[in-house]
């Protein structure tokens, strides 16, 4: 039983998308009061680099997961591999970068993880292809394939 009847009409990789949507929307605004009281505690007027970092990646999280969402309804593997837990991968893969880039915000002690890199950054960017690139391409193919399917007038 759900509280809202649109939720049973959304896909469930949809849902899901929806669901980290709320927590990066959220991290966005925390993100930019902290940016904006780092910009006005700067005698330079500027905040940590990763204190951006994290606010600009709350930014984009958002928008590129509910875009991968509405993509993922497309996926026609659903009989073999639901594509909900794609986009749960990546949901918190990209909540656990995010958690990085508050934490290096937080201490303020480099503002370039990868130039010396430490075993954990390094694993950090292992990490992040396998858990949001990776399945973002997965979700792109399919739904190439299911929509060049149902391309009217297919060009090629």
């Amino acid at each position: 039983m759900t509280f809202n009847p649109l939720l049973e009409a959304l896909p469930e990789p949809l849902h899901v998308a929806l669901f980290f949507s709320v927590f990066y929307f959220t991290a966005a605004l925390l993100t930019g009061v902290w940016k904006w009281r780092a910009m006005l505690g700067a005698e330079d007027g500027q905040a940590h680099a990763y204190i951006d970092i994290a606010h600009h990646a709350a930014l984009h999280y958002g928008p590129f997961i509910v875009l991968a969402g509405a993509l993922a309804a497309f996926w026609p593997f659903a009989d073999f591999f639901p594509a909900w837990v794609l986009i749960e991968v990546m949901g918190w893969t990209m909540v656990l970068s995010l958690s990085r880039y508050i934490s290096l915000g937080v201490r303020g002690a480099i503002t370039n993880q990868l130039k010396k890199p430490t075993a954990s950054a390094k694993f950090g960017l292992v990490f992040f292809f396998f858990g949001s690139v990776l399945p973002g391409l997965t979700i792109a193919l399919g739904a190439i394939i299911t929509l060049w399917d149902g391309l009217p007038g297919k060009p090629f």
